[in-house]
């Protein structure tokens, strides 16, 4: 049986996976435990080849008469960074489960290590995909309230929002029925599909979880965060008001992902919100470590002045959706 030949093709493929993934870590993710892990991760698979006589392996290869040199049958198209992650992550499982019955027979104590890679890869996987899946912009905010979403019809609003430059979407509701919220939810999700903006539900843990939102935004009074965080997973993204410094600490020792801070200014869509002002806006900016969002009361004339104050972002609702939605976005975002 010409063992080599598979052994040798797997061998190269796993090698090049990881080394992908290894590269992705060091210059996208840029976090330490990680490239930790998957150094560790190619060591063990050097202990692999090690045991193996590569030299011997390499003898067998016949590159030029490979009937899958020039097939192009499992070739997809990658849209983004999360596909090309999953396709090598696919590339490794697939290789290693290869690697692991093929010396099963020959090297059976290989093929043990090469099992144990294979359970590391899945474990690695779900870390990869957790982290990009909470990946997000924060620079504008678009907050559908009930009051707007009622008046407009939602999936031209979404279009809308889809061509200009709006980067997360927050639906709150706080009078209509669950059913109607559910319902509204759905229509958001459905029509965010393939974008890159994502989808935050207002304070409702269970519309989030139903619809399949790309996360939850609580207030003080909400669900607490590490709840919330247990019920969502780690690949859900988990924004918390603060109206101070004290509260934006808390938030983000809890966990939270953003910090949502206001009101600013004063606002039409909760008239009888406090306001906490640029001051206490840019002391909660310089201490924060993760992104901090301004909302409440943000206009075309205010909101370079939010985020000259620290903010990564700006939330934006009532002055919006008062006026024509199209001019609005682009007076948000520098455009003419």
């Amino acid at each position: 049986m010409q063992w080599e030949r598979i052994a040798d093709v797997n061998l190269n493929r796993l090698n090049e996976s990881l080394k992908f993934i290894e590269d992705i870590i060091r210059f996208v993710i840029i976090d330490r435990g990680l490239l930790d892990q998957v150094r560790h991760l190619r060591q063990e698979f050097l202990v692999v080849k090690k045991a193996l006589p590569i030299a011997g392996i390499i003898r067998f290869r016949d590159s030029q008469k490979d009937l899958g040199r020039k097939s192009g049958f499992d070739v997809a198209a990658k849209k983004n960074m999360v596909d090309l992650v999953i396709a090598n992550f696919t590339r490794a499982k697939e290789s290693s489960r290869i690697l692991e019955e093929t010396m099963k027979c020959v090297y059976p104590k290989v093929s043990n290590k090469v099992k144990k890679i294979r359970f590391r890869l899945y474990d690695m996987e779900k870390l990869f995909i957790n982290y990009f899946a909470r990946i997000f912009d924060p620079s504008l905010c678009v907050v559908l309230d009930e009051k707007y979403v009622k008046r407009h019809r939602l999936k031209q609003v979404i279009e809308v929002l889809k061509k200009n430059r709006a980067t997360m979407i927050q639906l709150r509701i706080k009078s209509l029925s669950d059913r109607i919220f559910y319902d509204y939810a759905r229509v958001v999700k459905d029509n965010l599909k393939s974008c890159d903006i994502k989808f935050i539900i207002n304070n409702r843990l269970d519309i989030a979880l139903a619809c399949g939102a790309d996360g939850v935004h609580l207030g003080q009074e909400d669900m607490p965060i590490d709840v919330a965080r247990r019920a969502l997973g780690d690949g859900s993204i988990i924004g918390a008001s603060a109206h101070n410094l004290a509260e934006a600490r808390k938030a983000e020792k809890d966990g939270a992902d953003y910090i949502g801070v206001g009101s600013i200014f004063a606002t039409r869509t909760k008239p009888d919100a406090k306001t906490c002002g640029l001051q206490r806006l840019r002391a909660i900016c310089k201490a924060a470590t993760i992104p901090v969002v301004g909302i409440g009361g943000i206009t075309a004339d205010n909101y370079k002045s939010v985020r000259k104050a620290g903010a990564s972002g700006i939330a934006v609702s009532s002055f919006l959706f008062e006026g024509n939605l199209k001019n609005n976005l682009h007076s948000l975002t520098g455009d003419k």
